[in-house]
C-alpha cells in the first residue's frame, strides 16, 4: 500500500536529519540516513507519477534528489513544482545552488562515493604520518580509481574547490 504524502514527508525528515548535511554544504549522506531517503525518493516518485500536478510532491522530491546528491533531478522537480505552483526568492536561491551544486560535482568530476572513497583513503593516511602539504595521497587515489588521461584535469578542480594539499582536500572538497 502507497503512503500519503504526509507519510513520505516524515521519511524524508527523518533521513535528512540523520544525513547529517548542512543545508549549503553537501557532501554523502550518513549511511544510517540512505533507506529513509531512498524510500522517501521512491515513494514520491510513485507519488507524483499518481498526482502529476502535486506541487507539494514535487518539492519534496526535489528536497529527497538533493539530500541525495542528484542534483539534475532535484532541479528538474524543483522546477516542475514552480511550474505548477509559481516561486518565491528562496524558490530562486535554491535554483541558483542546485546549478551550482551540478557544475561543481560535474566540474571535480568525482561521484558522492568516489569522494568519499577518497576521504576515507586520505583519511586513514593522514592518521599514519602528518600531511606534507602535498597532495601525495590524493594523487595515488587518483592513479588507483581514475583513468590517467582525467588525473590533471581533476587535480586542478580539486585545487579549485582549495584543495592544495591532502589535509585540504579533507577539509575543502570532501568536507567530512
Amino acid at each position: 500500500m502507497s503512503k500519503s504524502l504526509k507519510e513520505l514527508q516524515e521519511v524524508l525528515l527523518q533521513g535528512q536529519k540523520l544525513s547529517m548535511q548542512g543545508s549549503m554544504d553537501r557532501r554523502m549522506p550518513d549511511k544510517k540516513s540512505i533507506p529513509f531517503l531512498i524510500e522517501a525518493r521512491k515513494g514520491l516518485k510513485e507519488f507524483v507519477v499518481l498526482n502529476p500536478t502535486d506541487c507539494v510532491a514535487w518539492r519534496l522530491l526535489s528536497q529527497a534528489e538533493e539530500t541525495l546528491m542528484n542534483y539534475r533531478e532535484a532541479l528538474s522537480s524543483l522546477e516542475k513544482s514552480i511550474e505548477l505552483g509559481g516561486k518565491d526568492k528562496k524558490d530562486l536561491k535554491r535554483i541558483a545552488l542546485l546549478k551550482e551544486c551540478l557544475s561543481s560535482w560535474n566540474e571535480l568530476g568525482l561521484t558522492p562515493e568516489q569522494l568519499k572513497s577518497l576521504g576515507d583513503f586520505i583519511d586513514d593516511k593522514l592518521s599514519e604520518q602528518v600531511c606534507d602539504h602535498t597532495l601525495s595521497f590524493t594523487k595515488e587515489w587518483l592513479d588507483w580509481n581514475i583513468p590517467k588521461s582525467k588525473k590533471a584535469k581533476m587535480i586542478k578542480a580539486i585545487q579549485g574547490k582549495g584543495g592544495f594539499c591532502d589535509c585540504e582536500v579533507l577539509a575543502n572538497v570532501v568536507k567530512d
